[in-house]
């Protein structure tokens, strides 16, 4: 490292202490999405916000510009820039301050989600990995160069976003940038820990977000001999949604192993693609088994190559379910029905991209270990959606980097490993000074 990067390196290791704190004050805002099923939208409202208020005051104290971005009035986004004195690439990095709802609130192991504590080098709480404490490490690397008196040649901006967890791109990361905020390049700080923490990740899969209906009909649970037994009455009496639903969804199951042996990509491992049955609701209005199930619906995450066209992937769906439908004299007259809810590509950026190549050798300078190339039996993939989509959908290069563990995140005991905060804003804060370049002497 030249002198500025190890002064800049430095001065991110004292600030540890600050980052800590941030993040932590940055957790205790309840922040869930407010349109996230299942949460009281008026309850939860503003939160985001109120994440925001709190970094625009470590953001103006880091010497940046501020500025919000608001589609929507109550939901704003936070726009910080340390300008460039001209000549340098400018540079986004990117985080998003919504979570969703934690996963059995009693259990965890602090007592509450919204209450951070360190234990053993972990900071638990509900957003610290997805992905309040990439937000604080963001901080740490402007509030480093401003300490340090460094002047970059390119605009540096930081992006807090909303709407991430619900993809509203529109009203987040995407109203950002169109609002004039565009970049060069830009790091979405999200938790890249596949296949290890802080994995460069150049790549993430796309997804279809769709529901399976099927109609029954109801009748007392006493009647369920009529129905069933060879020789009654069957479907005149009742139709039972719950074992209607089970053969389409083998069906599908069906489709999801062919797809781990058909579907590749270089970058995913084989098997990796897969049609998740997530959520299932079967009743007859009540909720009580004292009536055959008359509807059913069952709530899937599809998770595909990026290189495939989305709908491609629909048509697959929509002929695996008609084909087992087919088997069935009820679902021939009562057909399945296939909502499409949410649909997002996927970002491929070349591995041998500038961006990409920037974010490698500033880990491997300050980890001591260069990330090897990817191939699929050792693959590097955000494994999810993220805001880098949108980036690349503007034309703007991006990667995505950042402290956390995918695996924990939306799960109960959430928590980012302190010592992974201070890295990663130290290999961040590299990348930056090679990307932007300095005119405070060697870059």
């Amino acid at each position: 490292m030249n002198d500025i990067e190890a002064a800049v390196v430095r001065r991110i290791e004292e600030l540890a202490s600050e980052t800590i704190a941030l993040t932590q004050a940055m957790v205790r805002i309840d922040s869930r999405n407010p349109t996230l099923p299942g949460v009281v939208h008026d309850e939860v409202i503003g939160g985001e916000t109120k994440v925001n208020d709190l970094l625009e005051e470590s953001y103006r104290a880091a010497g940046l510009t501020v500025s919000r971005v608001a589609e929507d009035a109550q939901r704003s986004n936070l726009v910080g820039i340390r300008k460039g004195t001209g000549g340098g690439r400018s540079l986004a990095l990117n985080g998003h301050v919504d979570t969703v709802s934690p996963v059995e609130p009693a259990g965890w192991v602090t007592g509450n989600p919204w209450d951070p504590q360190v234990i053993d080098g972990r900071l638990y709480g509900i957003g610290s990995t997805d992905m309040k404490g990439s937000g604080a490490a963001m901080w740490t690397v402007v509030q480093a160069l401003e300490d340090c008196g460094v002047q970059l040649a390119g605009d540096l901006h930081l992006h807090s976003v909303i709407g991430e967890e619900m993809m509203e791109h529109d009203l987040g990361t995407s109203a950002v940038i169109r609002a004039g905020n565009r970049t060069d390049g830009a790091i979405v700080t999200e938790p890249s820990s596949i296949p290890y923490p802080l994995s460069i990740n150049s790549v993430a899969p796309s997804a279809l977000v769709f529901t399976l209906s099927i109609v029954g009909k109801a009748t007392h649970c006493g009647n369920r001999p009529l129905a069933t037994r060879p020789g009654g009455p069957g479907a005149s009496i009742g139709v039972n949604a719950v074992e209607k639903v089970i053969p389409l969804v083998q069906a599908l199951q069906q489709l999801e192993a062919e797809w781990s042996v058909d579907m590749r990509h270089p970058d995913f491992s084989h098997g990796w693609f897969t049609i998740g049955p997530n959520v299932l609701h079967a009743d007859a209005g009540m909720p009580f088994p004292a009536s055959l199930a008359d509807r059913a619906r069952v709530e899937y995450v599809a998770w595909h190559s990026p290189s495939i066209d989305p709908e491609l992937i629909k048509t697959q769906i929509a002929a695996q379910v008609h084909h087992a439908a087919q088997l069935d004299p009820w679902l021939r007259e009562n057909p399945p029905e296939l909502t499409w809810h949410l649909s997002w590509q996927g970002y491929e950026q070349p591995w041998s991209a500038s961006i990409t190549q920037t974010m490698v050798a500033a880990h491997a300078e300050i980890s001591g270990t260069r990330q090897p190339d990817p191939t699929p039996d050792y693959p590097s993939n955000f494994g999810a959606a993220c805001d880098a989509t949108f980036y690349q959908r503007e034309g703007i290069p991006a990667v995505v980097y950042g402290p956390g563990e995918l695996r924990i995140a939306h799960g109960m005991n959430e928590f980012v490993l302190v010592d992974e905060l201070t890295l990663s804003a130290k290999a961040l804060a590299l990348a930056v000074l090679d990307w932007c370049g300095t005119t405070t002497g060697d870059s």
